[in-house]
């Protein structure tokens, strides 16, 4: 079961969870100790904008606005994904 978040959570990506392109696979990879992720496209974009602290609903916004769709749609589908990487502590709380 993913963690429970808000709109008003930080969020951020810590420097030691590096999002890399591989040339040789041409694929993304998401680099955390003792393990390699090949995370989806989506989540690429969603891993990139928490390079520095964000609030969820502020994520949610741009993304809103970048594609075009209901804020309330993108909040309920980063608040999934994101709860479960932060309960795997690939993404952090950045106000905890």
């Amino acid at each position: 079961m993913s963690a429970a978040l808000a709109s008003d959570t930080a969020l951020v990506r810590p420097a030691w969870a590096r999002l890399r392109f591989c040339e040789v696979r041409q694929a993304w990879l998401l680099l955390v100790p003792e393990r390699v992720l090949f995370p989806c496209p989506t989540t690429v974009e969603v891993l990139e904008r928490l390079a520095e602290p964000k609030r969820l609903g502020v994520l949610a916004a741009e993304l809103a606005a970048e594609y075009d769709a209901p804020p309330e749609a993108i909040e309920a589908d980063l608040g999934p994904l994101l709860g479960d990487l932060v309960e795997k502590g690939y993404v952090r709380r950045a106000d905890a």
